[in-house]
């Protein structure tokens, strides 16, 4: 019934009574739990303490199978009572002894049943927050929920421990019954009055909320009422719900990263069958130089950034591979290739994942993918720059030839129509020059038909409201079909999407959404299309590489309209430098003085073994 529960308790006999009253009940097979607190004369709190604990106990265990868990608690609760009561009409010299109890029934780790008489206390610790589920069945405490008393009449009364029920003074008892819902990583504190009346309400939840194990936890809270006083006897106990299970964010980082790094041969085999060793980017490297150089890095850089949830090493990657290309006066179709190789490296390792586990294998494509966009993104920021560059030097070069032409004395040079107009020195949208002219489709038509069938399945799942994704699909399916390595189609599809947009993430974050979305749709409905295996494999693949075009181009055509804001950027960044450099020194400092005092011991200082405090 307790399965994933942790619970523990601890009692002490305090520094002033000399026998322990106290008597607790722990009983996981059961899912019952109590704390209870004796009192009388002459032997008897012990005793009725221990007789009322064995008495539920037994109570419990007898009609479980039969009886509802609050229904169950309370009958065994009214059965220790009588049970006390009885025992103290046979002895008269134990007259008046009885006992408080604070019980707690767990039917499964998400229902609880909580039930006290007297001013045994139970806690919740939910969120980091410490709420107190009983209320003291104490004469003032009764005053004071009637409103005759206040709070700090309360705390002066002197009869503010006298109580108003307890168990064995009736042969029944009246017992107040709190029914609750558990959930992930919650903890209940069960604990006698020894506890609270001598340790603050902030102690109890940092304590409680500290992460330790329960038992720890447990005997620390005595500790705690033992240094305030320990004036009673203290008895606590714990009870842990279950932790959450790990969000999808926490397998990928853990699981899911070492999954991927196991599988980097099958990376760096895929890579090298996809021709990387060839790659003018690598040229004169030996093949395996070359795939350690490239393949393996990238391998490397994803498993970071699973790892962490971050795309900084994927980035990092691209620029320097593409940067340290262009500086030797690359162009851009190795690049484009070097990339394709790998991404279709990346894929193969998730699918092989998912067929050995679909659910993981889902989350890494996910991940994957998205570090996939990291690499198109840092490539289109590097494509956008050429490009400026490119602009200022046509911009350059047409004001000079105007110049050369108006003074000029020769008529008979025709100059072009123009207009009057001329080049103005000023950022301009991203223009890209197809490689070839587009010839139509690479694809044949078995192909081409199942990707426009797979889009309309993929549109066909969309809501209405979803008008956004269902454009991208249908950008999709033109950039698959329309060229086969040819970019123009793509640019002009993503500057139909991206139409006018403000520069933030209201404005930005839909249109990538959508990409994320568009991807997953086409992805989840390749199952549906009703076409050969092969044919399914291509018309996938196809839309794969559209995708990544698609986003590379809208991504170019972001990273344009944020141009007049880099010029500040860079402002910024160099004073944010010397802000760190001045930090850096700072903490330089700060380390030599820690080193330097690290080593200087006091003995008087009261430090306990378990690195609490004495006070």
């Amino acid at each position: 019934m307790t399965a994933g529960l942790r619970t523990a308790g601890d009692t002490n006999v305090g520094k002033v009574r000399a026998t322990n009253e106290d008597a607790l009940i722990l009983e996981p097979r059961l899912g019952l739990y109590a704390v209870l607190d004796g009192m009388g004369g002459a032997n008897a709190g012990d005793v009725a303490s221990q007789l009322a604990r064995d008495t539920i106990r037994a109570f419990v265990h007898q009609h479980a199978a039969r009886t509802e868990p609050r229904e169950l608690l309370e009958a065994a609760i009214v059965a220790g009572s009588t049970a006390v009561f009885d025992a103290a009409q046979r002895q008269p010299e134990r007259n008046g002894m009885g006992t408080t109890v604070v019980a707690c029934l767990v039917s499964d780790p998400r229902h609880a049943v909580v039930a006290h008489v007297g001013d045994s206390r139970a806690y919740l610790l939910r969120g980091g927050r410490l709420q107190t589920l009983t209320r003291d069945h104490t004469i003032v405490e009764e005053l004071a929920s009637r409103g005759v008393l206040t709070a700090e009449e309360v705390e002066r009364h002197p009869y503010k421990n006298v109580l108003s029920r307890n168990l064995g003074a009736k042969p029944d008892a009246r017992v107040d019954v709190l029914e609750l819902e558990l959930r992930p990583g919650d903890r209940l504190l069960l604990c006698s009055d020894g506890l609270y009346n001598y340790a603050s309400t902030e102690a109890i939840q940092y304590l409680l909320g500290s992460g330790d194990a329960p038992e720890d936890v447990a005997h620390d809270l005595v500790e705690l009422a033992m240094r305030g006083g320990g004036g009673d006897n203290v008895s606590t106990l714990v009870i842990e719900a279950p932790p959450a299970a790990p969000s999808s964010t926490q397998v990928v980082r853990t699981t899911g990263a070492l999954t991927w790094w196991k599988h980097r041969q099958r990376f760096l085999q895929v890579a090298s069958d996809g021709g990387l060793a060839r790659n003018p980017i690598v040229r004169g490297l030996p093949a395996n130089d070359a795939l350690d150089l490239v393949a393996l890095s990238l391998c490397q850089a994803i498993y970071h950034d699973l790892e962490k949830s971050t795309g900084v090493n994927v980035w990092t990657f691209a620029q320097n591979l593409a940067a340290g290309w262009f500086e030797r006066g690359g162009d851009w179709k190795p690049v484009r290739s070097i990339v394709d190789i790998l991404a279709t490296s990346a894929r193969a390792v998730v699918d092989d994942i998912r067929a050995g586990d679909r659910q993981l294998g889902f989350l890494l494509d996910v991940a994957v993918s998205r570090a996939l966009i990291v690499v198109e993104l840092a490539l289109g920021g590097l494509l956008a720059d050429r490009l400026r560059e490119v602009d200022g030097d046509l911009v350059e070069l047409h004001t000079s030839a105007m110049d050369t032409l108006e003074d000029t004395t020769l008529e008979s040079i025709e100059l072009p129509e123009s207009g009057g107009e001329r080049f103005v020195d000023r950022p301009t949208m991203p223009f890209l020059r197809p490689e070839r002219p587009s010839t139509g489709s690479a694809e044949s038509a078995e192909v081409v038909a199942a990707i426009g069938n797979l889009v309309t399945i993929a549109r066909s799942r969309l809501s209405p409201r979803a008008e956004l994704v269902a454009q991208v699909l249908v950008a999709l399916q033109t950039v698959a079909t329309e060229s086969d390595g040819n970019f123009a189609a793509a640019v002009l599809s993503a500057r139909e999407l991206y139409g006018i947009r403000s520069v933030d993430n209201a404005g930005v974050m839909p249109l990538f959404d959508a990409f994320d979305k568009a991807r997953i749709l086409t992805a989840a409905s390749v199952r549906e299309l009703r076409a050969p295996v092969a044919i399914r494999m291509r018309a996938l693949r196809a839309l794969s590489t559209a995708h990544q075009r698609l986003v590379g181009a809208t991504t170019g055509l972001v990273l344009e309209a944020v141009g007049p804001y880099s010029e500040r950027l860079r402002e910024v960044q160099a004073v944010t430098g010397e802000l760190r450099d001045a930090v850096a020194t700072a903490e330089l400092q700060r380390a030599e003085l820690e080193h330097q005092f690290a080593t200087i011991v006091d003995a008087n200082l009261p430090w306990g073994e378990r690195g609490t405090t004495e006070w």
